[in-house]
Order: C-alpha cells, then structure tokens, then sequence
C-alpha cells in the first residue's frame, strides 16, 4: 500500500494521520513538538513517536510514505524548518515537507470558494496567516508579545497570574482567580505559588490548564477574567482585520474575505473573546466573514500530503462540521 502521511505539531501535543490517497488509514499522537519550547531533540522525538504510532496503526512502515507534509508550531523562519529538516531526516525514513502550523490550518479549515482568506490560530500561541489565491500570502504576528503580539492560552495564563497575584497582594481588583488558581494548581497560598513559579517547579503544560479556569469565571461574572477576554479577543480582531484589509487592497474586486478561526481557545465556554474579536474585526473592514472549524489541523497536513484537488477536498469532508457565518 502507498501511503501519505500529515503530521501538527503543537506545543502541547503532536498528532499524526495516515492516508491511502482515500481515507485515514492510521493515526498517532505523543507529546509536544514546538522546538521553541522542548528543543529540537525532543521535538524531533516527538513527531517521530506520533508517526511511528500512526504508521503500526496503519499496519504499514515507512517504506511504503509517497510523501508526508509537517505542519510545525515555531517553524516560523527558514533556518527554524531547515533546523527541524535536518532533525528528523534520519528519524522518519522517508522524504516529506516541513511548513509552519499555520499553512495546515488553514488548508483544513477553509469553506469557502472565494479566492481570499486568513485564519487565526489562538492555541497555546498564536498566529495570522493570510493567502491569495493568486499565490501571495503572508503573515502577522505570531512571534510573541516583543513582536507585536498578544494572544493565546500561555498569554492568557500570564495575565491571569499577574491579576490573581496583584489582588492576593491587595495591589488590584478583586478577582476569583485569587481561589481558583492556587486550588487548580494544588498550592496552599500564593507565597507557596511564588515560589513553585520562580523555581520552575510548575510546568508550561500544567500552567496551560489553567485557561479553561479563566473562561469559566468570567461566565460567572468575575470582571478581570472578561477584561482579558475581551483584550485578547481585541487584538486578535485587529491581527485579523489587518490580514484582511491587505489582502482586499491587493485585490479590491475579489469579494469578501473568508476568516477561519483555529485553536482551543475559540472554543472556549465564555463568548467574550469572540464578541471582541468581531467587533475589532468588523471596525476595520465589514467584507469579511468569520467561522470556527472543527477540523483538526492535521488534516490539512494531509491534504497537502495527498496533493490538493478533489482527493484532498474528500478527506476534508470526512470531518467536516457545519460552520455558521457571522
């Protein structure tokens, strides 16, 4: 059997598909690949694991790849792909394209037939690509809060400690996450939580568990947590709605611009963060429509893998959820 393979990997886990060119035949997950965050050994070990769980899965082995399509959190410079290339060659056994995460998710999470579209990735992190049909595409953002940034869960979670710690400390607003947040992270005090930080004691996973924590007190009326909401959700609408405003100046007649919304974090069980993000969007440019996939990354790794066209648009559809416009 000839297979091809697309992989996502993330900062908190790498998951792996296998296809026959016709529907999944295999898949595999393991831990972080965000070489930013693990490094690139571990990294490499990662998508490595996931694959090798996929392909068993598949009852085939790497002999019988045609190609793969590495879609990789952080690989957001050529010498960040050429880093992770070089990593994995004598890990996986076959040839196969790395691409930032980005590239992916947007590929899986398209709808539309207009020739514009930007996707904004709000995970772990954070990130706005935007494509012409025509070839051109481009990014913003994406690099973190120095660069211009501000948005996803480890921004999210950075925000809430600093509030919860300031109200602890009676420096500013009272909030809930003053309880909820060394109960979640099982700490007795905030001098105990200090100190599990400082030391690193508490990892980035742990800590991103932390953000579901924040939706669900804002849905309870604490007015920090909807604060943040409504902050990341604004400069994500922004992020956007400059994607879009480029891409409509590039081409003024091309009709709307279709904007897919990617990540946990649209997810989430307060609508704050997307009535923000609407409202910042639509202030630039009303000629963009806006929808959460449902479709896992992943799958647009392997919709490149198998090539596009009508075999791509196939495996697609197997997990395509119904989308609303706004």
């Amino acid at each position: 059997m000839t297979c091809f393979v697309g992989v996502d990997g993330g900062a908190t886990s790498t998951v792996a598909l296998v296809s026959d060119g016709h529907q999944v035949v295999g898949r595999g997950t393991a831990g972080p690949s965000n070489h930013q965050v693990v490094g690139m050994t571990a990294a490499a070990g990662a998508v490595a694991e996931a694959v090798a769980a996929a392909l068993v899965s598949a009852a085939t082995g790497p002999d019988t790849v045609s190609r793969a399509v590495l879609g990789m959190a952080g690989a957001d410079f050529p010498e960040d792909v050429a880093g992770l290339t070089a990593a994995l060659r004598d890990r996986l056994g076959f040839s196969f394209t790395v691409v930032n995460d980005a590239e992916i998710a947007l590929t899986a999470g398209r709808t539309g037939s207009g020739p514009m579209a930007v996707l904004v990735l709000a995970g772990t992190g954070t990130n706005v690509l935007a494509r012409h049909q025509d070839g051109l595409a481009f990014h913003i953002g994406g690099l973190g809060y120095p660069l211009g940034d501000w948005g996803g869960g480890a921004d999210l979670v950075k925000m809430a400690l600093h509030h919860a710690f300031r109200a602890d400390e009676g420096r500013g607003p009272a909030t809930t996450l003053a309880q909820v947040i060394p109960a979640a992270l099982g700490v007795s005090d905030f001098a105990s939580l200090a100190a599990a930080l400082y030391f690193g004691r508490i990892d980035e996973l742990t800590l991103g568990l932390l953000a579901p924590l924040i939706f669900r007190e804002a849905g309870r009326g604490d007015r920090v947590c909807q604060d943040l909401l409504v902050t990341m959700g604004t400069r994500l609408g922004e992020s956007a709605g400059a994607a879009a405003a480029r891409l409509l100046a590039h081409d003024p007649d091309g009709g709307s611009v279709e904007v897919v919304l990617a990540g946990s974090l649209w997810f989430g069980a307060h609508p704050l963060l997307r009535d923000a993000f609407h409202l910042a969007l639509h202030r630039t440019t009303v000629r963009a429509w806006s929808h959460v996939t449902e479709v896992e990354p992943v799958v647009g790794a392997l919709m490149a893998a198998v090539g596009g066209g009508a075999r791509g648009d196939r495996l697609r559809d197997a997990f395509l959820a119904p989308h609303a416009e706004s």
